[in-house]
């Protein structure tokens, strides 16, 4: 399932073609050289080391790098990368300690609780959790008991991330799936989620079945719950495929996901995503990471998509320049990327619903708009694609 349009050359910038070189050669050490010669490329250390932050390959380069040793013609990124990666390193392991506190504090107030991306991903995609990077902490709680898990944080010195927490709760079904809080003095983000989706599918993985599956996972020596391998490859395809796969790192742990699969494994791999309604999504990711780090496609997902017209012309969407940065008018991105989370749907029917769903629905920003009171909060559905019309054509 080869594409001329991912050659590397097409790719938007020296420092992206170095990225995806370390990610190649973490899968296989053989391909250091290609690396070197990518690196000789990069004409800049501190554009080099922006985008491996960017792209949350920060841990990985200054792995390989500093495993190539004396091999660079230049030693200046490994210094570098050395500094930044010894900053990065303390930070993982502090959010890491704290996640594991949290999760006791849960358990302790009798809620059921699942790290996952974060730390929990750097130490089951590479065994250490100084080699991925992440944004906040990630957890997943029962709907059941969202409310409960809410007040262990607010009680642990946690805020709401939006005033809106509240409201975005009660959306049990087609709605965020996840409330954000912050603790400013920590520097620390957690986000609670009750389902895993893309946009507002009707579809979702929730903790109850991934619960009924998980298996343990050892982080900082202490044992905590983890998806099942075929939830965690789901998982990961549908956080990917969210926005259209521009992250490398994300990239980098399917991949070692994938190479972990056996091949027989794949038709039931595959049956459990289609019950889930996520099909198209985990063969659109499995194929296109195969693509851009030189991997076999599995025979069940070449065939998957042989089969599937609208996989195939939505694979070939995902071009290089989706690595890049977005522009300062990134309108046109978000609008594709809105567009793409329909369209990725199992069928036309679930993807027009989406589509309807996010029309009309009010979000956080129809409430921030105008406050209605609460009987007259129909309108909010009526005034939606109007605010919605007028928002997009100032934009473009």
């Amino acid at each position: 399932m080869s594409d001329p349009t991912w050659a590397d050359e097409a790719l938007p910038s020296a420092e992206i073609r170095a990225l995806l070189a370390c990610a190649r050669a973490v899968l296989d050490p053989g391909r250091l050289p290609e690396l070197q010669a990518a690196l000789t490329g990069c004409t800049s250390t501190d554009r080099l080391c922006e985008a491996a932050i960017e792209h949350g390959m920060l841990g990985h380069l200054h792995s390989v790098v500093a495993a190539a040793g004396g091999a660079l013609a230049d030693p200046a990124p490994v210094a570098r990368l050395a500094e930044l990666q010894r900053l990065a390193a303390q930070r993982s392991l502090r959010q890491t300690a704290r996640l594991l506190r949290l999760l006791g504090q849960l358990s302790a107030a009798g809620v059921q609780a699942m790290p996952y991306k974060g730390p929990a991903w750097a130490e089951r995609f590479y065994g250490d959790v100084t080699l991925r990077s992440w944004a906040d902490l990630d957890v997943l709680v029962p709907y059941e008991r969202l409310q409960h898990a809410r007040g262990v944080l607010l009680a642990d010195g946690f805020v709401d991330g939006s005033p809106f927490n509240a409201r975005l709760s009660g959306r049990r079904h087609r709605g965020w799936g996840e409330v954000a809080f912050s603790a400013i003095d920590q520097g620390i983000h957690v986000e609670l989620h009750w389902e895993v989706t893309v946009g507002f599918s009707a579809r979702s993985l929730r903790p109850e079945s991934l619960f009924a599956r998980a298996g343990h996972l050892s982080l900082l020596g202490q044992e905590v719950p983890t998806p099942s391998g075929t939830d965690c490859l789901l998982m990961t395809c549908l956080n990917g495929a969210r926005d259209r796969w521009n992250d490398i790192e994300e990239m980098l742990g399917l991949a070692v996901q994938i190479r972990s699969t056996p091949e027989t494994s794949w038709h039931e791999t595959l049956d459990t995503a289609r019950r889930a309604g996520c099909l198209r999504r985990t063969t659109i990711s499995v194929a296109h990471v195969c693509r851009v780090l030189d991997l076999s496609v599995p025979q069940a997902v070449a065939g998957a998509i042989a089969h599937d017209a609208v996989a195939r012309a939505l694979f070939r969407s995902l071009k290089p320049e989706g690595l890049g940065p977005a522009p300062s008018t990134s309108h046109r991105r978000q609008l594709r990327t809105i567009f793409w989370r329909s369209a990725t749907e199992d069928s036309v029917v679930a993807g027009l619903g989406q589509g309807a769903v996010r029309l009309f629905r009010p979000s956080p920003e129809d409430w921030a708009w105008i406050a209605l009171p609460r009987h007259a909060e129909w309108l909010y559905y009526v005034f939606r694609p109007a605010r919605l019309a007028v928002k997009w054509a100032k934009r473009l």
